[in-house]
């Protein structure tokens, strides 16, 4: 790629990427915890084993959905910012309510971790400097149905340039201009 990252932007790439890494090691975490011989030969073990299964098939979808936005957001694409903000949001969401549904003496501390890591490419998201690179900057964004700018597709682009003889009104505010 031929456009030159900023530091902040770089640092919130690896930042979505460690988050999503984390994800998806503790979705297959889950699965593992499915195959082991204590879960299997337990109490209970059909509901645990379901449990288990649930719980990775929660983390798994919104892992995979982060997985995209982080794509996104190394490919410095528009719809990559949105989907990690939306996706993050979500999850913080989600991993703060089960701090606090147990109640306050119950708090977990890896939960707290998750929902920290969860914020912190939100925040970085939104400081202006990143923002701006993502909404004005590289202009790899093109509309859908629009094709890129000629200068964009190799052709040469001839300026456009006016004859102040041929538009009187800007003769005169030529004149009005040079003579103040």
């Amino acid at each position: 790629m031929s456009t030159k990252r900023s530091g902040w932007i770089t640092g919130v790439v690896v930042l979505q990427l460690v988050y999503v890494l984390v994800l998806l090691v503790l979705t297959l975490y889950l699965l593992v915890l499915t195959r082991t011989p204590e879960t299997r030969n337990g109490s209970h073990a059909a509901e645990a084993i379901s449990g288990l299964r649930i719980a990775a098939l929660v983390l798994g979808g919104p892992a995979l959905a982060a997985l995209a936005a982080w794509f996104g957001l190394w490919k410095l694409k528009r719809w990559g910012w949105w989907l990690t903000i939306v996706t993050d949001l979500v999850l913080a969401a989600a991993f703060a309510y089960s701090l606090v549904d147990d109640g306050w003496n119950n708090i977990d501390g890896a939960v707290v971790v998750l929902t920290v890591i969860a914020v912190l490419p939100v925040i970085c998201l939104l400081l202006p400097r990143v923002r701006k690179s993502y909404w004005h900057g590289n202009g790899s964004e093109v509309p859908a149905g629009a094709s890129k700018p000629a200068s964009q597709n190799g052709a040469k682009v001839q300026k456009r340039t006016y004859d102040i003889r041929k538009h009187p009104s800007r003769k005169e505010k030529f004149h009005r201009l040079r003579h103040r």
